[in-house]
Order: C-alpha cells, then structure tokens, then sequence
C-alpha cells in the first residue's frame, strides 16, 4: 500500500459521512497511485522522469476535504453542475461527485483523458489563462466554480474572475484556494532577509500573483463576488494532522487566523 493510502488508513477512522467518502475516494483512485501509471503521463507531461516521491503530492486530499467542510452548502445536488478549473487529476471531484452528488466537469491544460482514460467525470483540455474555456460551459452554467490554486498563476486575474461569473449560474459560488503572502512563515523569514515563500523571483511553477485576506477580498469585490467567508487550509505543519488532536487544533487556528495561514480559502457568491 502506498504511503497516500497508508496515511488515510490512519487519519480516517471516524465513521462519519465525509470521512467514509474521503476514504472510499482513496480507495477508488488507486490507479491514478500506481507508479507505472504515474510515471508514464508525468512523461508525457513533462518529457522526463521524476522519482514516485516526487511525483505523488504529500496529501492532496487535506485542502479538498477542508473546503468540504467549509463551503456553506451541505446537500445532495444531483442536477446541478460543480466545474473544477485545473482539475489536475481529478481527485476534488472525484470528492465532490461522492460527497454532493454534482454533475462534475473538470478543465485543465494537458490530455487528461488520454492518459487517465478511466475518470468518470467530463473533461475539456484548454488554457484557463485566456477566455476560451468559457465557451466549453455552453448554455448550463455551472452552479459552483472551483479553482484551487489557480488564481496565482493568472497574469490578468481580472479578466479570469469575470469569465468565471460569466459561467456561474444565479447565485452560484466560486470557491478559491491560493497561496497567503502574509503567512506566518513569511512575517517570520523576510524580516531576517529571506525571501518570501511562495514568491517566484524567475518563472517554476508559475507563480506571478499572491495574495493576502484584504486583496483577495477586494478582487472578488471588484469583479462582481460578495465574500461569504475567508479561512486557511491549515495552520500546523501537514505532517503532524494524521493525530486527531492537532488537527481539530490546526482548524480552530485556521479559522481563526486566517491571516497567518500559508494557504486562504475564499468563498464567494455571484452578485447578480
């Protein structure tokens, strides 16, 4: 069993509805875990190689399952659709699918299709960082919008935002995770001449905007979203919230200090 799935044997104990669903997830992508399959699209992906560690995030599955909890909708929505944007492999809605029952469309900028074939949800290959995708929404527009980790890597995020209300629904919701600028870690290490994390000073994973609470806020104003909440993904390290304890811990921190957290989630509604 892989470390992935030997972590979740340890976190999800708990009989309760969203553990069992994050747990059944797991189980049902353990394709997308094996590392021949892995490494044979990471090279098509990439044109190289890179060690399984390397490749399998640590815990993907922690921001997914705190957005879960926190979004302010909590039934079954079996005719209504959630559109991911940079739906990486598809493990959020993989979650959404078992946890609200959305119709669920994923988008994102590589042939997803071709090399996870056995993913159940539909999928469009194209550049969220122009307008085009909208026109892959068509006439159903999506009731939530998601867009986990994606906002920082947008050069005109005004633009992104607007195309995103253009495809939400009457009342809909847009759910944001992206990097804090002004994360502990941060007021830590700059005064002392470090520099920032998350910040890219030559172009690796593209991160060309960052943000804190007060202009993340401001840019979903300014663009046609009241702000329904603003929280953090987490506020103690990962690697300790397998134990219970800590991690009901690290959620009252993060809902609390959100300001201090390395990663905001904003939640968001359309203003019509």
């Amino acid at each position: 069993m892989s470390s992935n799935l030997r972590r979740f044997d340890k976190r999800f104990k708990s009989p309760s509805l969203l553990a069992l669903n994050i747990y059944i997830m797991a189980i049902d992508l353990k394709p997308i875990l094996k590392e021949s399959k892995i490494l044979e699209f990471t090279n098509k992906k990439y044109g190289k190689s890179e060690p399984i560690d390397k490749v399998i995030c640590t815990d993907p599955y922690y921001r997914f399952s705190r957005i879960v909890e926190e979004v302010p909708f909590k039934d079954h929505h079996e005719d209504e659709i959630w559109l991911d944007l940079g739906c990486h492999h598809g493990q959020f809605l993989e979650l959404v699918e078992k946890v609200f029952h959305y119709k669920t469309i994923g988008m994102d900028d590589w042939d997803l299709k071709q090399d996870l074939g056995f993913t159940n949800f539909n999928y469009y290959k194209t550049d969220l960082a122009d307008d085009k995708w909208v026109q892959l929404v068509g006439v159903n527009k999506a009731n939530v919008i998601s867009a986990l980790e994606v906002l920082e890597h947008m050069i005109d995020t005004e633009s992104f935002l607007q195309a995103c209300s253009s495809c939400l629904a009457e009342n809909g919701y847009l759910v944001i995770s992206t990097p804090n600028i002004n994360c502990l870690r941060n007021r830590l290490i700059v005064p002392f001449g470090k520099y920032p994390a998350y910040l890219e000073y030559k172009n690796i994973i593209h991160h060309v905007r960052l943000f804190n609470i007060e202009t993340l806020s401001k840019l979903l104003q300014e663009n046609g979203f009241v702000v329904k909440k603003i929280t953090g993904v987490k506020f103690l390290p990962e690697r300790i919230l397998r134990y219970s304890f800590f991690e009901k811990i690290s959620k009252i921190l993060a809902r609390f200090f959100p300001s201090l957290c390395g990663n905001l989630i904003a939640i968001a509604q359309k203003v019509n």
